[in-house]
């Protein structure tokens, strides 16, 4: 071989380094769905903290209820109340059905209906007539129970 034809030729070098910067755009699908997922999990988190400030809120509502009002001297307060504790947690649970529009006996079957498997479901009628009725017959400590349970299962 030629000696000359030798010299001119370059030593082996290696490829410079890959740089880490900028990301190949898999990288990039990555990071926006990983975001993504990020986001959607602090709403649900968000979400049921919520839900359950609000659960609590209500059950400390049935708590002042008991006891501030005496259900034997004030029996129309302490049942309008409970049925606006109803009706809130109603319209919250069951938005696609017009519960907001139900009075009555009609509000009271729709009450005892959305508590089946309840045996003392039936209790619920006195809200139909006993926030107009002059002196309702009723069990405080029945209804303190239901309104806990509807709390709980719907709120």
């Amino acid at each position: 071989m030629n000696p000359e034809l030798l010299a001119q030729l370059r030593d082996i070098h290696t490829a410079d380094g890959v740089s880490w910067w900028p990301p190949a755009p898999g990288w990039w699908l990555l990071a926006l769905m990983l975001l993504a997922i990020l986001v959607w999990l602090g709403r649900l988190l968000l979400s049921r903290f919520r839900d359950r400030q609000r659960c609590k809120q209500m059950l400390a509502w049935v708590d002042h209820l008991n006891a501030n009002v005496d259900p034997q001297r004030d029996p129309q307060a302490y049942l309008s109340t409970l049925n606006r504790i109803f009706k809130l947690i109603a319209l919250r649970a069951f938005p696609d059905q017009s519960c907001a529009a139900l009075n009555g006996r009609d509000w009271a079957d729709f009450l005892i209906d959305k508590m089946a498997g309840s045996p003392s479901a039936d209790a619920l009628n006195i809200l139909a007539t006993g926030p107009y009725d002059p002196a309702p017959d009723f069990d405080p400590v029945l209804l303190s129970d239901l309104t806990r349970r509807w709390i709980k299962r719907h709120g």
